[in-house]
């Protein structure tokens, strides 16, 4: 007599591919015994794969299909997904363990929010899952792996500052690079990227709003990306720099001090380690630095100052208004001078107060422009 040939369709996964095979069976009215002889297999095995004992291999998928007459794939595909939903259960206890959910409470969830790492608070069932996902890592030993030297990185250039958070550290970098991962780059031109950098600092005359985008595109036709990262508490981070790859680099800037100025001066600084340092190495750098401050960071620092405001223009500023100015400056004489020597105020005013040419907390403040970066 002809077997019945019925459309097996459930609404409902079973734990292994073996139920499959048993409604199959059941609904032709094929014994065990009988379809193990059939496909040449013992009947142990047999009677293993439906009790998901044993997987399902690709000689047994075709001996399946003979037999059956569904496909060696479908029986394959079943087995695919039973394997995932098992790794994913295994997975999922790990993640939803006391351990995890303490290593998941470490990171500053509120500002994974606020970056768009989620939509909206994971459940601490699933917090550790939604921070290994947002990391793009497999497990919390791959985390440590995998940022432990970025993050050390940050506090060796940040000794005897205990406030600093390496989680929240790690969130500001991993945001960076996502943010950088979805900027197309040029291939890296060292000597395009100087010559594009008297254009850059002249955009610095023009508020921030108006020339962002145009910083970022020029940069990213010489192979910079420059990433705008708000600012995370408990980091002190200004900006970083790393390669990407070997024909993409990455400039990334903070709006710590919400300030132009200081956003320019960490611009030029990262640009200097980009030109003159190690591409193997990562450039953290923070507002302000411990005692394990190296001279590259030095270097950086005068590099960016002497790009944005030359000492010439400072040795002008002094013969005019004198070595130590009080704050009597005016604001209109002030503007008038950077005017004159093609400089921004805001920028020529930082320089000057780094400089400990005009003291802080000088009425001149309201020339510096405030700014404050979105995601």
């Amino acid at each position: 007599m002809a077997e019945k040939r019925i459309s097996f369709n459930p609404d409902y996964s079973p734990e292994a591919p073996g139920e499959y095979l048993r409604w199959f069976l059941d609904a032709r009215g094929i014994k065990i015994v009988d379809f193990a002889r059939r496909t040449g297999r013992p009947t142990k095995t047999i009677s293993e794969i439906i009790s998901g004992k044993v997987s399902i291999t690709t000689e047994t998928a075709l001996q399946f299909e003979r037999v059956l007459g569904e496909g060696a794939g479908f029986w394959l595909a079943l087995e695919a997904k039973h394997q995932l939903a098992q790794a994913r259960s295994r997975e999922s206890e790990l993640s939803s363990g006391e351990e995890a959910r303490t290593w998941a409470k470490n990171f500053p969830v509120s500002e994974m929010v606020r970056l768009k790492f989620f939509d909206k608070k994971p459940k601490v069932s699933e917090l550790a899952d939604s921070v290994l996902r947002a990391f793009g890592v497999s497990s919390i030993s791959a985390w440590h792996e995998h940022w432990q030297k970025r993050v050390d990185l940050s506090l060796f250039k940040q000794q005897g500052h205990n406030k600093i958070d390496p989680f929240a550290v790690a969130v500001w970098l991993r945001r960076a690079e996502i943010s950088a991962d979805n900027i197309d780059t040029a291939p890296y031109s060292e000597a395009d990227f100087r010559d594009i950098l008297p254009h850059l600092k002249k955009l610095a005359l023009k508020p921030w709003n108006e020339v962002s985008g145009i910083l970022i595109d020029e940069c990213a036709k010489v192979g910079v990306a420059v990433v705008l990262v708000p600012m995370v508490p408990n980091t002190g981070l200004r900006g970083a720099a790393y390669w990407a790859t070997k024909d993409k680099a990455v400039i990334v800037i903070s709006d710590r001090l919400k300030s132009e100025a200081n956003v320019w001066f960490s611009f030029f600084h990262e640009a200097c380690h980009i030109l003159e340092h190690s591409k193997k190495a990562i450039f953290i750098d923070q507002a302000e630095k411990g005692t394990g401050e190296r001279d590259i960071e030095k270097e950086a620092d005068e590099f960016s100052a002497e790009t944005l405001i030359p000492k010439s223009v400072l040795e002008s500023f002094m013969a005019r208004f004198g070595v130590r100015p009080n704050r009597l400056v005016s604001p209109s004489a002030f503007r008038s001078f950077a005017t004159e020597h093609n400089v921004a105020p805001g920028l020529l005013l930082v320089r000057l107060q780094h400089e400990k040419i005009i003291p802080h907390g000088t009425p001149l403040a309201k020339l510096k422009r405030a700014v404050v970066f979105s995601v």
